[in-house]
């Protein structure tokens, strides 16, 4: 996990800032090695808590505009101001808690992979959702399998990815576009905005789908994900990234993540 071309980045807004010490204190406990840039992109870079995490935990602040200060534009506009530095981005929603060791030889194996493919933009490396399980592959735990969209409706979803940072930032300036014209900023009631992109789930929902694979298409894309191998709940600990899916639901930390924090040594307030 040595490669200095990778940026790990985390999108967040001061209602989420009281997870940030747990995120990050458990990626250094978990991913001791890593050497990949960690970025913390956020439109209140001056808060305390994103000045104790950069301090404790070396983390780079990514001031945004409070414009962007939006879920889908916030990572467009993280997106934007990285193409230039990194090769690939890897981002994370900050309530998705690293919970064992991070597979680096797996890692590495992957961008080698990417490195050598100029179709292939994206890898999931959560195994839920799909990919749509081919039995062969399944036999080996650890396998990568394409994205089809004829099998797997779900091509894109926020779970821990790995993208080329030019397709990253150009599939967020995409779905932002298509969100400005269901709910343009300066006519749109905000509410009504962050209602479509958020629990309307724009970018999941099928009209993100659509647009993510009209554009695979077009601009021939490929994408592979990380294949899960029994339906047991620890399944998706089998995976080079593992942590479990998602500690906030509704703006409300889930038992299971006040436990861990707890065995982990960490205090949350949320």
């Amino acid at each position: 996990m040595d490669r200095t071309d990778v940026a790990y980045v985390v999108n967040s807004t001061p209602a989420y800032f009281y997870i940030l010490p747990f995120h990050f204190g458990m990626l250094r406990r978990y991913a001791p090695s890593l050497k990949w840039t960690v970025i913390l992109a956020t439109e209140v870079p001056d808060d305390p808590v994103c000045k104790e995490v950069a301090a404790k935990y070396d983390v780079e602040i990514l001031p945004l505009d409070p414009k962007d200060a939006g879920f889908l534009d916030s990572r467009r506009a993280a997106g934007e101001a990285l193409v230039t530095r990194f090769k690939y981005i890897f981002p994370v929603q900050e309530d998705f808690i690293l919970e064992r060791q991070m597979d680096g030889p797996e890692f590495a194996s992957l961008l080698n992979r990417m490195d050598d493919d100029s179709r292939l933009v994206s890898a999931r490396c959560m195994p839920c959702p799909g990919p749509f399980p081919d039995d062969d592959q399944c036999a080996n735990l650890w396998s990568w399998q394409h994205l089809e969209p004829v099998m797997d409706s779900m091509g894109f979803v926020f779970q821990a990815t790995m993208w080329k940072t030019s397709a990253f930032a150009q599939w967020y300036i995409a779905i932002c576009g298509r969100l400005e014209e269901l709910a343009p900023r300066e006519t749109t009631d905000p509410k009504e905005r962050a209602f479509i992109e958020v629990r309307g789930n724009l970018a999941e929902n099928s009209e993100g789908q659509k647009v993510f694979w009209n554009m695979s298409y077009d601009l021939l894309w490929q994408h592979i994900g990380y294949t899960r191998c029994g339906k047991q709940p620890n399944g998706v600990y089998l995976s080079p990234f593992p942590y479990r899916p998602t500690a906030i639901v509704r703006g409300l930390l889930e038992p299971w993540a006040k436990e861990l924090a707890r065995r982990e040594g960490f205090f949350l307030l949320g």
